[in-house]
């Protein structure tokens, strides 16, 4: 059950958003994205670019087995909590974009509009990410995640930061990349894909999940910033969308998203 006409155009217009957000980023000389707001380090435009799409065409040579790929029922009640849940997620967006930002603002706004409330309402369940049958889903993935692994560790900035701590990297990996996994790729794209089709759902999810990034990613103007997160967090947002709706294994997310958020040379400092 698909809504064939919003489909191709959420997935034109989609796409149209992540060349206008390269052209803005050229013509306006901001080819060097930032880390993040608090962390002068940058990386070339082309990185993130290259990295996300080389492990898509590695996951491409690579097709899954022929099984059943469904996580949910294609009935109105599961678009609806799609459709809720990217309410949600442009609800989080706008307020941790109006909120005085830092870790307490995001943690405040997080935990309930991608974590409470969609349990609460019912609109997804906690059993859904953790029931996945992941059998004989490991090895063909495998060759998509050791390429953008190794792209992204090959061409990746280097790391300035203080040393981090084990319990920080720890509380960061659930917070960030399992609780933002579950919602925006296991909930949301899930439900987006009963609606819209693979790659809609896939691009339109990636957009709103870069989007809350132009906060914490830029200090170069809104327009600059919003465009760079769609790039930067959208290009590897396009990457774990495509693994999670060709493979169905959460915990390959979680892996390639925690490295994202922990570079290979931040590891290397915590020893």
């Amino acid at each position: 059950m698909r809504l064939r006409g919003a489909s191709g155009f959420l997935l034109a217009a989609g796409l149209l958003t992540f060349i206008a957000s390269v052209l803005t980023l050229v013509g306006t000389g901001h080819t060097a994205l930032r880390y993040s707001a608090d962390n002068d380090d940058t990386l070339p435009l082309w990185i993130p670019i290259l990295t996300a799409f080389g492990g898509v065409a590695a996951a491409w040579l690579v097709p899954p087995k022929p099984r059943d790929n469904a996580v949910l029922p294609d009935d109105p009640r599961t678009m609806r909590q799609g459709w809720w849940l990217f309410a949600l997620a442009l609800a989080f967006t706008i307020s941790f974009a109006l909120s005085p930002g830092g870790n307490g603002w995001l943690l405040a706004l997080k935990l309930p509009l991608l974590l409470a409330i969609p349990l609460l309402f019912r609109l997804a369940s906690w059993r859904e990410w953790y029931r996945v049958d992941t059998r004989g889903r490991w090895l063909r993935p495998a060759p998509a995640v050791l390429t953008f692994l190794a792209l992204f560790t090959l061409f990746g900035h280097g790391y300035t930061g203080a040393r981090p701590d084990l319990i920080a990297v720890l509380c960061v990996f659930v917070l960030n990349a399992m609780l933002e996994e579950i919602f925006y790729r296991v909930w949301l794209q899930t439900r987006l894909e009963i609606s819209l089709g693979r790659w809609p759902a896939i691009v339109v999810t990636s957009l709103v999940f870069a989007s809350w990034h132009a906060v914490i990613h830029g200090g170069n103007g809104f327009g600059v910033d919003l465009a760079s997160a769609f790039v930067h967090i959208g290009g590897y947002g396009i990457f774990l969308g495509y693994l999670w709706s060709r493979y169905r294994n959460p915990w390959l997310l979680f892996l390639v998203h925690g490295i994202i958020n922990l570079p290979i040379p931040m590891l290397a400092a915590m020893w």
